[in-house]
């Protein structure tokens, strides 16, 4: 916490100091980098933007509208990454290839066909999902799902997301340290519970085969 405090700190201290256009570009470029390099702390940002808005006089549709920007750009390139991984015309990359791996294409098959199902609800959802957010692009890309309509859902997500940290910032007055906070218990019960649904899968499963098959079925 202390450490991601003192970034998100490091980065208000220099986009302070920045003339408003710049750092709106700047906001909107690490949108989409957050997209395309999902290690890249783009949401550190987006809190130092939305604690400018009070402090510094940024306007909050420009700080808004930066950032939108930047995560339709940033998913486009995501879909489009998917898009080629899936079109093996005339393609024979390393990657292709393995992903025609007996062991491994059932598992890309599965994924496509779940998009091909319910691929609106997953891109809408992503933006609440640490980590992992470019990945539901590319499989958006894979699945063939419209770049309209899969930049539609998924700037609805953006938007709530968005909104619910100014919504956030509102709440605590723009207190950068009480910001980060809360985006840190966020992900801490996020993946808190994400372990807990993996491990009751695992023990279903384990209890399944200690049980062994019922009499019904001998």
């Amino acid at each position: 916490m202390i450490d991601f405090f003192a970034s998100l700190q490091q980065v208000f201290d220099y986009l302070s100091g920045q003339a408003v256009w710049w750092g709106l570009l700047l906001l909107a470029v690490s949108a989409m980098v957050e997209y395309v390099l999902p290690p890249f702390p783009g949401d550190t940002v987006t809190l130092a933007g939305a604690v400018l808005i009070p402090q510094a006089g940024w306007p909050v549709w420009g700080v808004f509208g930066a950032v939108m920007a930047g995560t339709a750009l940033g998913a486009a390139v995501d879909w489009r990454v998917g898009w080629w991984l899936i079109d093996h015309q005339g393609k024979d990359t390393w990657l292709h290839r393995w992903l025609d791996r007996p062991s491994v294409r059932p598992r890309v098959d599965k994924l496509i066909e779940q998009f091909e199902r319910h691929g609106t609800i997953y891109i809408a959802l992503n933006r609440f999902v640490p980590a992992f957010r470019a990945l539901f692009f590319v499989a958006a890309g894979m699945a063939r799902i419209d770049l309209f309509r899969t930049l539609l859902w998924g700037g609805l997500g953006a938007a709530l997301w968005n909104a619910a940290i100014l919504a956030a910032g509102y709440t605590v007055g723009y207190n950068l340290q009480e910001l980060a906070l809360i985006l840190d218990q966020y992900s801490r019960v996020f993946w808190i519970v994400v372990g807990l649904v993996v491990l009751a899968w695992i023990s279903w499963k384990a209890w399944g085969l200690l049980k062994g098959p019922s009499s019904d079925d001998v």
